[in-house]
């Protein structure tokens, strides 16, 4: 029993170790927004301020605006999309939408919705994972919408599904952004 059950103990507890603070870094958005604009404005005293919407407001999942020094200087969303289906990428196409697997996501914008940064906070799916690389998720910083996969996006060889459904929800994503702040809400 001695060594070989000692060495089963003590690998079980370091993977639900590695498992809960994997849960527990995922499960504060908030903390992660804090860590990326923390990022983005090294140099300066950063704040965010909660956004309650009094309409919902697709892709927007929670929305804040940042501040340095009382002026406003961007905002961050944090939001789902869709994934692979349940069962893979390659599962027969059905028509109930609660089928696909999510995975949350977060925009960092400027005042002007030119995007700072795209960060997957949390994807759990078994497939399209290559969407969590910080190099291709580069593609999308100083641009506003209207990407389009292969042309202004670049594809991405084992995450086709999960890509083209996270490059529709930041369009549209920026789509509200500017209607958000053309109407004067933000």
């Amino acid at each position: 029993m001695g060594f070989g059950s000692n060495m089963k103990s003590t690998i079980k507890i370091i993977l639900s170790s590695v498992v809960l603070f994997a849960f527990f870094s995922f499960a504060n958005p908030q903390k992660r927004i804090t860590k990326l604009i923390a990022k983005i404005w090294k140099d300066k005293e950063v704040s965010m301020q909660r956004v309650n919407l009094e309409e919902p407001i697709d892709a927007v999942s929670k929305l804040n605006t940042i501040y340095s020094n009382g002026q406003l200087i961007g905002y961050a969303c944090y939001t789902k999309a869709k994934g692979c289906r349940i069962g893979g990428c390659s599962a027969p196409n059905a028509q109930v939408d609660d089928s696909y697997e999510s995975f949350d996501y977060i925009v960092i914008y400027d005042t002007d919705m030119t995007i700072l940064q795209v960060d997957i906070a949390n994807y759990g799916g078994e497939y399209g994972y290559e969407i969590c690389r910080s190099k291709w998720l580069k593609q999308f910083k100083g641009k506003t919408k209207d990407f389009v996969i292969n042309s202004n996006i670049d594809g991405i060889s084992g995450a086709t599904v999960s890509a083209s459904h996270l490059i529709d929800d930041i369009n549209k994503l920026g789509g509200n952004m500017l209607i958000l702040k053309e109407k004067k809400i933000l």
